[in-house]
């Protein structure tokens, strides 16, 4: 008996570590969703202030969001960037750039893309 108990028991521990598994895969790709399907032009920028994904993420993401002529953002902790898909006649990188520097990110700086830019 203490060997049919044991099998059953393993065998309950392997499908509860399976449909862990499976949920957690489906989790995740859930949480992918696809960047700038419009194929509008993009803007990068590099945020080396950016430290936690808590925080960090969703500050640089949102206030990126709110700027005029965004589109659609997506920010890369691991990276410390975030790409803008953007309206390049309505869309001004350095006020984005302002936006950042005014929540701490000092060090953000503007990699290349398409929108208005102060000439310097």
């Amino acid at each position: 008996m203490v060997a049919a108990e044991t099998t059953a028991t393993e065998e309950a521990e392997s499908v509860a570590a399976a449909e862990t598994a499976a949920a957690e895969e489906a989790a995740a790709a859930a949480t992918q969703v696809a960047f700038n399907v419009e194929g509008a032009p993009t803007v990068q920028f590099s945020v080396p202030d950016m430290m936690c994904e808590e925080s960090c993420v969703p500050t640089v993401r949102e206030t990126l969001a709110r700027q005029p002529g965004v589109k659609d953002v997506k920010v890369e902790l691991a990276t410390k960037s975030a790409t803008v898909a953007v309206d390049k006649d309505t869309f001004d990188a350095d006020a984005a750039v302002a936006a950042l520097v005014d929540l701490q990110f000092t060090e953000t700086k503007l990699l290349g893309g398409e929108g208005k830019q102060a000439d310097n």
